[in-house]
């Protein structure tokens, strides 16, 4: 049987260690028998990053030595930064809250007061006299 072999980027996946991977099952059995009721009183938060331009490296491309400059052909670059933003957002069973852009590097002291100044405020709205 002949087989053909192509350049291909490889898959891309988080990296779990065994005891992440504990830990998240472990939090999974803790609360699989919550009731809706329980779920509403849970609020998340999470951040993301996104990148704009891929700066990590060389792709393949499959081109003849006449299609060089075509633009399906080229890895378009930018000299300074890769286009990278941060976002944080926090989310509930009764709504969304805050989405925050995030400059720079986050030091905990940064994030308390992202914590302060979003969070708190979610947790009045959705929860009033708690």
């Amino acid at each position: 049987m002949l087989r053909t072999f192509m350049a291909e980027w490889a898959i891309r996946k988080p990296l779990v260690t065994a005891i992440n991977a504990f830990k998240r099952h472990q939090w999974c059995k803790d609360h699989k028998g919550w009731s809706s009721q329980q779920w509403q009183q849970v609020i998340w938060s999470d951040e993301s990053s996104f990148t704009l331009f891929q700066m990590t490296g060389r792709i393949y491309v499959w081109r003849t030595p006449k299609e060089e400059f075509y633009p399906e052909c080229l890895l378009l670059t930018v000299k300074h930064g890769d286009g990278a933003i941060m976002v944080w957002g926090v989310i509930s069973w009764h709504g969304f809250g805050s989405f925050v852009i995030l400059h720079g590097r986050i030091t905990s002291n940064h994030y308390l007061s992202i914590l302060a100044d979003h969070v708190h405020p979610f947790v009045q709205t959705v929860f009033p006299g708690e």
